[in-house]
């Protein structure tokens, strides 16, 4: 396993949609595949997907103001918080996205 995805894992939360680091484009394309592959299925719980820096301490640092801000994020907005332009995509299940927006987390 490439020693900067496993050091990354250790510290990151599991509930990432695909575990290996992309750039940012690539990131973008996986997102559009992965809401293309949901919106075929008929029951499927409330989540969304965002796209988050893979590096441990800028995921926090996008975390903390992600959490602040729901509605201000788009999928640009990761660029802003990675110092290495790495990126993940990552899903939030139906809770956790709803209490951001929500500011109860």
């Amino acid at each position: 396993m490439n020693p900067i995805i496993k050091n990354h894992q250790k510290k990151l939360p599991i509930n990432f949609a695909k575990s290996i680091i992309m750039n940012y484009q690539q990131a973008i394309q996986h997102k559009k595949e992965i809401l293309k592959n949901t919106n075929e299925l008929i029951t499927v719980p409330y989540f969304e997907i965002l796209i988050v820096p893979s590096k441990a301490e800028d995921f926090e640092r996008f975390m903390k103001y992600y959490k602040l801000f729901p509605k201000e994020f788009n999928d640009n907005t990761c660029t802003k918080f990675s110092t290495d332009n790495a990126y993940m995509v990552y899903r939030f299940c139906e809770d956790n996205a709803l209490n951001f927006r929500e500011g109860k987390i």
